[in-house]
């Protein structure tokens, strides 16, 4: 119940701001460049640009079929925090995803007694289950100094009482470019987000991400697992075959192009 815990309720009151409304995640990438003030960038496309990628690569994964597509691409990815690397975090976003939403541009997230908020990419939710997804353009990007930390804290929130994980989509596996670092391993990369927030705030915030897990994918890795699915997908009905492989083929074609 949200009621159990205060900071959690007034987080999620927080999402009424605005996302909830627009549909889908063509819609919500409109919204983002409504509030943008340089839109010749999404010329041709957008291409590189990492919410044209992202909105482009899971409206394909949530429209597919679940199990042979989206689970395919969670089993993919690659545990890196904990330590306890048995973590059943991600096992069990895939187990309830036929029952899970899947939201792209979602709006913004806040933990207002800390005074953070962030953007997911992607959530992926279940009743027992929460998965925030940081996506990166496929060539560059870089992560701000606090940025893994905030997000990491608000999943470890809105995913109390579930198994809440970080999931980053990224260019190439880590180490990760975090400004001011130069590359860092993701568990850094948290840490020297976790000490700019303490030493902001003054106090520790360290028991709030006790059930967290952090997970990465590569956008290859998508792609290349796609690509595998549609070739093993099997359907006896030729017109639900070639619908599930052009939506796939979409979706690889989008890496592909952004690459």
């Amino acid at each position: 119940m949200l009621t159990e815990n205060p900071v959690r309720c007034a987080a999620i009151v927080e999402l009424e701001r605005y996302g909830q409304n627009v549909a889908s995640a063509i819609g919500r990438l409109l919204d983002e460049l409504s509030w943008e003030g340089n839109a010749r960038k999404y010329r041709g496309g957008g291409r590189g640009l990492e919410n044209v990628l992202t909105a482009e690569v899971f409206q394909a994964l949530d429209l597919l079929p679940r199990a042979a597509f989206l689970g395919a691409v969670l089993r993919a990815a690659t545990t890196i925090a904990p330590e306890d690397r048995s973590s059943v975090a991600l096992p069990n976003a895939i187990e309830h995803l036929e029952a899970a939403s899947v939201e792209v541009l979602l709006g913004d997230l806040v933990i207002p007694d800390l005074g953070i908020q962030a953007q997911p990419d992607v959530v992926i939710e279940s009743e027992s289950s929460y998965v925030f997804v940081e996506a990166k353009r496929v060539r560059g990007g870089s992560f701000p100094e606090e940025q893994l930390a905030r997000e990491l804290l608000l999943t470890a929130t809105y995913g109390q009482g579930r198994q809440p994980v970080l999931l980053l989509v990224v260019g190439g596996p880590p180490p990760l470019l975090v400004k001011g670092h130069g590359r860092v391993s993701v568990e850094d990369a948290i840490e020297v987000g976790l000490r700019s927030i303490e030493e902001r705030i003054g106090f520790s915030v360290r028991d709030r991400l006790a059930g967290a897990t952090v997970a990465f994918l590569t956008w290859a890795e998508i792609s290349a697992h796609v690509e595998a699915a549609v070739a093993d997908y099997q359907n006896s009905d030729t017109s639900t075959r070639q619908a599930v492989q052009r939506t796939a083929a979409t979706l690889v074609d989008a890496v592909a192009t952004h690459s």
